[in-house]
């Protein structure tokens, strides 16, 4: 949650705070003949504006925070692609870990692949960013006759996100797991790789 939205929040929460202790304040006072019906309805109106603003101030939070989570992207790489006679040179930039990885694949396209995961609505509306990892390159032929696969490993396939996509299902606070991959055509221009709440984004500079 940014700055911003938890300040109007915050904000809502004590503007609602103060409509409820005018309200009970005057009602006790009422009760205890200590006010007249007259300056209880004032302090009733009273509480009805500071409640309406306060309502409004969280509302204004909730819709910031949702469309903050909808609209989440995060950078987590870039790939340069240049076409050779036989070959695709890939040059890809591992902006989390801060490295670089050079080779070449063979296809019309170059395919980024990984295992996603996805909390639950809860966790991600309150902040939990995606649980991700990229594991290979591959290429990839447009022709369904063409079955040369050709890859280039990133990290291993580890035993851990096998098991969560077989019981990802099962696992609280865990909505869903499961393979991601997104392809491009190699044509000399620098791809940023982005991740959000649903997978890969390939996005040309």
């Amino acid at each position: 949650m940014d700055k911003f939205t938890l300040i109007v929040g915050l904000i809502g929460t004590a503007l609602l705070v103060v409509s409820l202790v005018v309200v009970i304040t005057a009602f006790v006072n009422l009760v205890k003949k200590k006010t007249k019906l007259k300056k209880f309805f004032l302090s009733f109106i009273i509480f009805l504006i500071i409640f309406g603003f306060a309502t409004s101030f969280i509302y204004l939070s909730l819709f910031l925070q949702t469309f903050s989570r909808y609209t989440d992207e995060q950078k987590i790489g870039w790939v340069y692609a240049e076409e050779k006679t036989d070959t695709t040179k890939i040059t890809y930039y591992d902006g989390v870990n801060n490295r670089y990885h050079w080779f070449n694949i063979s296809g019309e396209q170059w395919m980024i692949q990984g295992y996603f995961l996805r909390w639950s609505l809860a966790l991600r509306w309150l902040g939990a960013g995606a649980y991700y990892r990229v594991t290979r390159f591959t290429g990839r032929w447009t022709d369904p006759e063409k079955q040369i696969m050709s890859v280039y490993q990133i990290h291993p396939e580890e035993k851990l996100w096998k098991f969560l996509l077989k019981h990802s299902g099962k696992i609280p606070f865990i909505d869903t797991a499961y393979g991601i991959g997104a392809f491009q055509y190699p044509n000399k221009d620098t791809v940023d790789i982005y991740i959000n709440d649903t997978g890969f984004i390939l996005r040309v500079r």
